[in-house]
């Protein structure tokens, strides 16, 4: 029996081949998974960058409202 081909685990003879075939399909999936978050992160942080955005926006109309109604106000108070 040739033990070059064959590694020893716990007492059990168990063939290279199998071995690096478990470790390849592992590894293939954990890729896998990496690039689906990185993925899921890019769409993520550009969803955010709308937010941000259109929260600007957001308060620059506020800031226009409000200073429409100050300058409504200091129109009645001059009548």
């Amino acid at each position: 029996m040739e033990n070059g081909e064959k590694m020893l685990a716990f007492g059990v003879d168990i063939p290279l081949v199998e071995v690096i075939l478990i470790f390849s399909i592992v590894i293939f999936i954990l890729l896998v998974e990496s690039i689906l978050i990185i993925i899921l992160l890019v769409k993520q942080l550009q969803k955010t960058k709308n937010v941000g955005i259109l929260l600007e926006k957001l308060s620059q109309t506020l800031l226009e409202i409000k200073k429409a109604e100050i300058d409504e106000l200091d129109k009645l108070r001059t009548r």
